[in-house]
Parts: structure tokens; C-alpha cells; sequence
């Protein structure tokens, strides 16, 4: 017998070896190839050719019946030839070779779904979730098809099938709250996204902006629904819900009382309620944040208690609640670890609410206290504030003293009212020119300019009744104001200042309620009144009357205006409003 040669195992080691290199590269060529073909095809497909990618695709398949990314394309290219029954043999074949991959299963519940084939349809998903039995992925695609092809009750089945299937009442939530709310019923929508805000709070945000669609007749269903609910989400969406239609106060009592013991995570729930009133700024809802920026102060710590209790305090100022804005500056004056800044935005917000409440005197003292620890501009503004407390209870010696040294345009628009209501009417005049249009907001310079317009004309350079009356009318006593200032129109020109005055005071009548003396007053303007007057006092008199219902008499006048004063800048308004009372515009 020969004697093995020693050269053997080598050589078959290194042919093994050189097989399996050869066998790799074989293997790598071939699927670098096929994603070339798939290329060249979607190429195809992105150009319209779809018929040629429908070959294309087809080739890439016959080698590799599972591989999706060709089937998706073979889906998107019949769809549009109107050939999609043409993939099914494709779907059998993949599931054939991978019966695991949930986009095989999806394009042939599609597919089904299209050409109505309901039994078929469902033997699929049926398949599907024997491979997946904790998913409700084939339950979905099931319904999302059935909706694509405008069956919503099969749908609802297919979706309350899964729900049976998987042992969870709370399954598919978020798919049956957009059926339902698709179908107007709104109470199992909401039903439905407590569910799905339950089982995953991601869902919050989707519930809550769905459900705050819900028309105005059936609001109140909706919050009963979620009253009911024993889910604790459900009573947020309510509580979140009557914040955003409308009832800040009674949404956040009923928030406060689902709050979570943990900290970080009842910050945060408040935080999602106060994004409901983000935008609005009315006294009841300033006061129900003032509440939600103390309850955010009463669970932190350090420097972010301290800014809270700040603004907790703004906003219960500016909601009118002065006792607790007062309390929540208090705590935060009492606090040596607040920050400097904080404190000092505090004893301005105080000073305000001081103000606000009538107590001048203790602002003024508070003010100079602190002022030493403010900026200039800080400073200034709050003494203008305090000024004009001293201006609403009639001390204007005071107020006057507050801004003798303020040249801002503020400064000097205060000013030039102080300087008003004291009767000196050159003096307003001035300081009113030299604030211009850029002190305060846009109203408050309109109101300005309507008061140049009836000082500019009047030659006397001081008149303490007008002063005296404009006072008690800045003060909110407009029938004493509206009868003192009438006696002063009555002994001025009409072009001195007479018919101006007429227009002011008709203007405060009828927002006072007093419509029969605010027509006679603007009657009496227009008559009197100059070029620049008489058509202002003619487009209210005639937006007076179609509110009145009194359309002729608004027509009437309305032509006046346009015949008379053609060069006016008020024109296009008057022929608008005009429109409207001959029924050419509907009322809005």
C-alpha cells in the first residue's frame, strides 16, 4: 500500500478555503447585482414608466420572491396601471419563502382589501397574527384597508376584533377615536382616547387636540363621558378641555384633585394645563394661572420656586386677585435665597398691585424703599405707575412731582395729561406733541391724537372745567363727566374746540349705554363740526344706528357723508359700512 502523502491535507484545507472565498464572492456579486436591478427599477417607477418597472421589479423578484423592497415597488407600479390583483401570486410566493415579514402580510391585506375580497382578506390577517399573536399591527392594517375603501363598520369590526383577540380592552384606542370622530360621534371618541392616552400617554397631546374640535352642542356630552371615565387621564383631558372651552377655574379645581404624589411628574401636569390658556389673557384666566404657577412654587425648590411665586403673583394682579398677589410677594420677599433680580421684579409687581387696589400712598413708600436697587428705566416706569394712581384719585400735585424729571415719551405723554386734567391746555398740547405716536400702546396714542384734535382748536390757554370734567371722566364716573363736559361744549365755538367735544362726549354716552344722548351729541357735532370732525361724528352716528337696527336712517347719513366730505380719509369706511346697511354685505 502506497504511504499517504504528507502534501494532502493542505491541499484540501487550501481547496475548502478557495471554495468558500469563491462561494462569498459569488453570494456578494449576486446581491450587489440585485440591488442594481432594484435600482433600475425604481428608476423606472420614479419616472412613470410603470410598466417597464413592473418588468423590472418581476425580474428582481424571480430571484428573490421575499425581498420587499422589490414588492413595495411592484405594489406602487400596479397601482396606478390599475393592475394591483396582478401582486397577489408575488405575495404567495414571498410568504412561501418568509412567512414572519409583517410588510408581506400588509401588501396582501392591501391588495385583498382593493379588489373586495373579504374572506380572502381576512384569512390573511388571520395568518398574519398566528406569526404575531401580541401585536395589533395586523388588526390595524386590516382596518386602515377597510377605510380605504370607505367601509367604516368593517373597519370598527376589524379594529374590536383585534381588541378580542389580544385580551386588552384598551387595544387599538387611538384607530376606533378617529373612526368615531370621523362618524361626528364624539362621546366614543372620547371614550376611546382616554383609552389610548391610558395605555400610552403619548397620546395626550392627539386626544386632547382632537377632542377640542368637538362642536359646542355636544361639548357637554364629551365632559360627562370623561367625568365618568375611572381612568385618571380621562379627568385631565376634561379638566384640560373646560380650560380650553372656556372655564378655566372648574377645569383647574378639577386637575388639582388628579394630580400625582411625585413632583416632577405633577409639574409637569400643570405645566400641560397652563399651554391650554397660553394665549389668553382675560382676569378669570390670569387668575386660574396664577393658581398653576403657585401649585407649580409650592413643589419646587431654589431659584424656580422663587421665579413661580413671581409670576403667580403677576398673574393674580393682572386677574384683579390683589390679596393673593400681595401673599405670593410676600413669600417671595421673605426669602433670602431668592435671587436679587427676583426680588426686585417682586416689589414692582407690588408696587403695581399697591396701585391697582388704591393703596397710592403705601406704593410711593414702598417705591422709595427699594428704588435705591433699580435700574433708571425700572425706576421711571414704576414712578409713572405710581403717578398715575395719584392721577385716578385726583391728586395730581403728586403725580406731577412723580414725573417732573421724566423725559421719556411716556414721561411726557403722562405729563401732558396731568397738565390736562389740571386745565392747562397749552401745556397738554405740548407735552402730548413731544410724546408723538411712540409713548404706550397703539390705542393709547390714538386717544392722545383724538385729544390734540379738540385742544389744538380751543384759544384759551387754560380751561379748569374741561380739565375738571375729562378727570372725572378718566375716573369712570361717566354721567357726571358726559353732563359737566357737555355745560363746557355748550360755551365753545364750534370750531374752537365746541364740536370736538361733542364728538368725545357722544362717543363715552353711548358706551355708557346712554344711546339717546349719544345720537343728539353726534347730531350735534356733525352739524357744528369742521371738515376733519363732522364726517368722524357722521360714520359714528351711522354705525350707531345699524346697530340699532335703524339701517334707513344709517343710509341716509352714510350718503351724506360720501356726498359731502368726498376727500375724507374715513370715506372707504363709510361706503363699506354703507354696503352693509343696504344688505350688499352680511353682518358679521
Amino acid at each position: 500500500m502506497p504511504a499517504p502523502s504528507r502534501v494532502g491535507a493542505p491541499l484540501r484545507f487550501i481547496r475548502m478555503v478557495a471554495a468558500s472565498l469563491l462561494a462569498t464572492a459569488a453570494t456578494a456579486s449576486s446581491a450587489a447585482a440585485q440591488r442594481l436591478d432594484v435600482a433600475r427599477a425604481f428608476d423606472l417607477e420614479r419616472r412613470g414608466s410603470y410598466a417597464d418597472a413592473v418588468k423590472a421589479y418581476d425580474k428582481v423578484l424571480q430571484d428573490n420572491p421575499s425581498d420587499v423592497t422589490a414588492l413595495l415597488g411592484m405594489e406602487r407600479s400596479l397601482t396606478p396601471l390599475g393592475r394591483i390583483p396582478e401582486i397577489l401570486p408575488f405575495v404567495r410566493r414571498a410568504l412561501v419563502q418568509d412567512s414572519t415579514t409583517g410588510a408581506i402580510y400588509a401588501i396582501g391585506v392591501r391588495t385583498w382589501a382593493q379588489v373586495d375580497q373579504p374572506d380572502s382578506l381576512k384569512a390573511m390577517v388571520i395568518r398574519w397574527a398566528a406569526q404575531h399573536p401580541d401585536e395589533e399591527t395586523p388588526y390595524r392594517e386590516w382596518g386602515r384597508a377597510l377605510l380605504r375603501s370607505q367601509r367604516a363598520a368593517a373597519a370598527r369590526n376589524a379594529y374590536l376584533r383585534g381588541r378580542s383577540a389580544l385580551g386588552d380592552p384598551s387595544a387599538l384606542a387611538a384607530e376606533l377615536a378617529l373612526l368615531a370622530t370621523s362618524e361626528d360621534d364624539h362621546v366614543a371618541a372620547a371614550r376611546e382616547w382616554a383609552l389610548a392616552a391610558y395605555r400610552l400617554p403619548g397620546y395626550r397631546a392627539s386626544a386632547l387636540n382632537s377632542l377640542a374640535q368637538t362642536p359646542q352642542d355636544d361639548r357637554e356630552a364629551v365632559l360627562r363621558q370623561l367625568h365618568r371615565d375611572t381612568l385618571v387621564v380621562a379627568r385631565r383631558l376634561e379638566a384640560e378641555l373646560r380650560a380650553h372651552w372656556g372655564d378655566p377655574v372648574a377645569g383647574y379645581t378639577l386637575l388639582v384633585t388628579t394630580l400625582p404624589d411625585d413632583r416632577v411628574q405633577a409639574i409637569q401636569t400643570i405645566r400641560q394645563f397652563l399651554e391650554q390658556l397660553r394665549s389668553r389673557r382675560s382676569p378669570d384666566v390670569r387668575r386660574v394661572q396664577g393658581m398653576a404657577y403657585e401649585g407649580i412654587a409650592d413643589r419646587s425648590t431654589g431659584p424656580q420656586a422663587s421665579r413661580m411665586r413671581l409670576e403667580s403673583a403677576r398673574a393674580y394682579a393682572e386677574g384683579g386677585d390683589q390679596e393673593s398677589a400681595r401673599r405670593m410677594l410676600a413669600s417671595l420677599a421673605g426669602d433670602p435665597r431668592a435671587p436679587a433680580d427676583l426680588v426686585a421684579g417682586a416689589t414692582a409687581t407690588l408696587i403695581g398691585v399697591l396701585v391697582a387696589e388704591g393703596s397710592v400712598a403705601d406704593a410711593e413708600r414702598r417705591l422709595q424703599e427699594f428704588e435705591g436697587g433699580l435700574s433708571g428705566g425700572e425706576r421711571l416706569a414704576l414712578r409713572r405707575t405710581v403717578a398715575w394712581g395719584w392721577v385716578r384719585q385726583g391728586d395730581l400735585s403728586r403725580a406731577g412731582r412723580l414725573v417732573a424729571s421724566d423725559s421719556t415719551v411716556d414721561g411726557l405723554a403722562l405729563a401732558g395729561y396731568i397738565a390736562l386734567y389740571s386745565g392747562n391746555v397749552t401745556s397738554a398740547i405740548e407735552r402730548f406733541q413731544g410724546a408723538g405716536p411712540y409713548a404706550g400702546t397703539r390705542e393709547e396714542a390714538v386717544a392722545r391724537t383724538v385729544l390734540l384734535a379738540l385742544l389744538q382748536p380751543i384759544e384759551a390757554d387754560t380751561l379748569a372745567a374741561l380739565g375738571e370734567g375729562l378727570l372725572i371722566l378718566h375716573q369712570g364716573d361717566t354721567a357726571t363727566a358726559v353732563a359737566r363736559l357737555a355745560d363746557v361744549a355748550g360755551g365753545l365755538p364750534d370750531a374752537g374746540g365746541g364740536a370736538e367735544l361733542y364728538l368725545l362726549i357722544a362717543k363715552a354716552a353711548v358706551a355708557s349705554g346712554d344711546i339717546s344722548q349719544g345720537e343728539e351729541w353726534f347730531r350735534r357735532a356733525a352739524v357744528g363740526g369742521s371738515r376733519a370732525t363732522a364726517p368722524a361724528a357722521e360714520l359714528e352716528l351711522g354705525r350707531m344706528l345699524m346697530s340699532l337696527g335703524r339701517r334707513q336712517e344709517a343710509v341716509d347719513i352714510l350718503e351724506h357723508l360720501i356726498l359731502s366730505y368726498g376727500e375724507s380719509a374715513l370715506v372707504p369706511q363709510a361706503r363699506r359700512l354703507l354696503d352693509q346697511a343696504r344688505g350688499g354685505i352680511p353682518r358679521i
